[in-house]
């Protein structure tokens, strides 16, 4: 079978220990600024004296409001006590109290309270994904939401799903997940061999090598604690968190409907 899907284009910004940091600083700089800033150029202008440029600046703070951490959108001046949302407070408030404990001396107390703050760390980063996957305007967003429901649909995915996904969805059915199921259960019984190319503005025929985005997606989740990588190198919903995941569907299947 050969299938020709669209390049997604660049994968966005992450949750990396570096985006986590400058998030910190960000908190930290409109924290102790006295006066509101004028504009987001105003308070990018006040970050490069912090090691954040300008251009990281434009990319990263799109990417925390798409998730729901800030909200600056149709504002005439940055308000700095209300730039960050509550979820974006508490998220700020975990990763300040593991780097905290993390400073302490090694001890199985401090393991397990490590243990225990990540884990809601995880909830909050699926929080913000959730919020990302409402925005149909947000980059990605789609893919977020189509890998997760199929992963929930046939138990697991890989990264060759993921352009049927892509494909499926280009052919414009309403229900592309469910219309998938038979060419899902040919490709997992070895029955059927895919071969994939991807479009781009040069090339509307596909060119030869596929772009896959589907790292950026799963490895997003992974980080949220949603999924794990088994050892047939497929992708699954961890057991523990699968009454979120159905929550999360459900929640955000309202939204874009």
């Amino acid at each position: 079978m050969d299938i020709t899907v669209s390049s997604p284009g660049s994968p966005g910004t992450s949750f990396t220990d570096n985006v986590k940091e400058k998030i910190v600083t960000i908190f930290d700089v409109l924290a102790n600024h006295p006066e509101n800033f004028a504009s987001v150029r105003d308070l990018g202008t006040e970050l490069e004296q912090y090691g954040i440029n300008w251009n990281y600046a434009r990319n990263i703070l799109p990417f925390m409001q798409n998730c729901g951490i800030v909200d600056y959108q149709d504002v005439d001046v940055i308000i700095n006590d209300k730039f960050f949302t509550n979820i974006g407070y508490a998220y700020v408030d975990i990763l300040k109290t593991i780097k905290i404990v993390k400073d302490e001396p090694e001890s199985t107390e401090r393991e397990e309270i490590l243990a225990m703050l990540e884990k809601i760390q995880e909830e909050i980063y699926f929080q913000c994904l959730v919020i990302m996957m409402k925005n149909k305007e947000c980059n990605y967003s789609h893919d977020f939401f189509d890998v997760l429901c199929f992963a929930k649909k046939y138990g697991s995915i890989d990264s060759m799903e993921y352009y049927l996904i892509q494909y499926e969805r280009e052919q414009g059915a309403q229900n592309y997940l469910d219309v998938m199921g038979d060419t899902v259960k040919q490709y997992r019984d070895g029955s059927l061999t895919i071969n994939v190319r991807t479009k781009t503005k040069k090339d509307e025929s596909g060119a030869a090598k596929s772009v896959n985005s589907f790292p950026y997606v799963q490895g997003n989740f992974i980080k949220a604690g949603i999924f794990y990588k088994g050892n047939d190198s497929r992708y699954y919903i961890v057991n523990e968190r699968i009454a979120e995941v159905d929550n999360a569907i459900e929640e955000v299947g309202y939204v874009r409907v």
